[in-house]
């Protein structure tokens, strides 16, 4: 019995063309196919400069792990009633810089057992949490509320965080739990890590999972695409230490971490090139959810790659034919929240056709950049056809990577300093 991702992938697989892997593979030349070696370089430079470096990882980390310890004072809550973790693109590896000067931004989660600390008014449960930063962060660094969190600038800083107050959902009172739309409940694979957070906009509880989605990713990306010889063990495991932020540095055989950190980059530079309506461009969850899914088909269906290059390509023009289209409308669901859709805004009446347009444009121009790319021949058009597409200055190497640059690199195409 196939899975959902398997036939999902095998109808996708129907209506794409195929053009980028006959690109590639027609380009390449006499080169050996298993090295396809300045694409590969190029790429993997691209992901060296969009990498969020580990020492700006670490201020944030800092500051988010103080917040918690001066809120648990603060409330004067029992150290085992709350707990502070990271949540988002820094726990699936795959934060990434702006292509402006913007801030990066940590996701935070912060977790209240009311077995032990009782919440039973949502909006109040908020509101203290809220007041609490307040005294701590002081007048002059007050925070943002906002539909289920609360934003902490930090001036002078390259980053923000987004603080969610929430309670474990195994955890709530049969009362709390009628509260939540129905729609939403917790996939059971992923239960145990399910939270209920503020909803301001419906002043309820909403059903989330941001460790259990994580999760999904991160096991996922352990599927092994790629020819045995071509995979470093310590590149697609799992990282479940006792550090308070996973580590970001990622290869390029870790082909779904580079596949959603490309591709958000290329998103980002869309949108600043006004090739797409930044307003309507696709959310980052949408990108992730598509491209594991896609990743889970393939591995399913036994699909094996003899480079990560092309399963890189397979997954650009697999993508776009992973999204649902039913009576509903278009659907993306969320692996660990049955019911929840995160193409939902897409079937509004209210900019859903401009989304859904932004993102078949989107995915059009990525797959025509790449083509682009695979076009060029000489080594250094290579590197700077790359470059330009993704909106990276020069670097001189891609640590980490495996790859060395063996030619003087070609001028500053298109400058970016900003983190995101």
């Amino acid at each position: 019995m196939t899975s959902n991702y398997a036939e999902r992938v095998k109808q996708a697989d129907k209506l794409r063309s195929g053009e980028l892997i006959k690109s590639l593979r027609n380009n390449a030349g006499g080169v050996d196919r298993h090295d396809y070696i300045t694409w590969a370089r190029a790429l993997a430079e691209v992901n060296e400069h969009i990498t969020v470096p580990e020492e700006k990882i670490g201020e944030a980390a800092k500051a988010y792990m103080e917040l918690g310890r001066e809120l648990r004072c603060q409330l004067a809550w029992p150290d085992n009633a709350i707990t502070v973790q990271p949540q988002g693109s820094v726990n699936t590896r795959t934060l990434i810089r702006a292509p402006d000067a913007s801030k990066f931004d940590i996701d935070a989660v912060c977790q209240v057992d009311i077995s032990r600390v009782q919440a039973n008014d949502p909006l109040a449960f908020f509101t203290t949490i809220g007041d609490a930063l307040r005294v701590i962060l002081g007048k002059e660094n007050p925070p943002e509320p906002g539909k289920r969190c609360w934003r902490i600038l930090f001036p002078e800083k390259p980053f923000y965080i987004e603080f969610a107050p929430s309670v474990p959902l195994e955890n709530v009172r049969l009362e709390t739990r009628q509260v939540l739309n129905p729609r939403f409940y917790a996939t059971q694979r992923y239960a145990k890590t399910a939270l209920a957070v503020v909803d301001r906009p419906t002043k309820w509880w909403k059903t989330s999972n941001p460790q259990g989605f994580a999760d999904w990713v991160n096991e996922i990306a352990k599927n092994r695409l790629i020819g045995g010889h071509l995979i470093k063990a310590n590149v697609l495991a799992r990282t479940d230490g006792v550090e308070p932020v996973p580590d970001q540095d990622v290869e390029l055989s870790d082909t779904l971490r580079i596949a959603i950190r490309l591709f958000k980059r290329h998103r980002d530079m869309c949108a600043r090139r006004q090739y797409i309506d930044g307003q309507y461009r696709p959310i980052s969850i949408v990108i992730v959810t598509l491209l594991s899914s896609c990743y889970q088909g393939l591995a399913d269906i036994g699909r094996v790659y003899s480079h990560p290059l092309e399963l890189l390509l397979d997954l650009a023009e697999l993508m776009p034919n992973m999204v649902v289209q039913d009576e509903n409308g278009y659907r993306i669901d969320n692996p660990t929240v049955a019911g929840e859709n995160f193409a939902e805004r897409w079937n509004d009446l209210d900019g859903g056709s401009e989304r859904t347009k932004a993102f078949k444009k989107w995915c059009a121009q990525l797959q025509g950049d790449l083509r682009a790319i695979l076009g060029e021949t000489d080594d250094v058009k290579i590197l700077e056809k790359t470059r330009d597409v993704f909106g990276c200055s020069h670097s001189t190497g891609t640590p980490g990577s495996g790859v060395k640059l063996t030619r003087k690199p070609p001028p500053v195409v298109v400058p970016s300093n900003g983190l995101a």
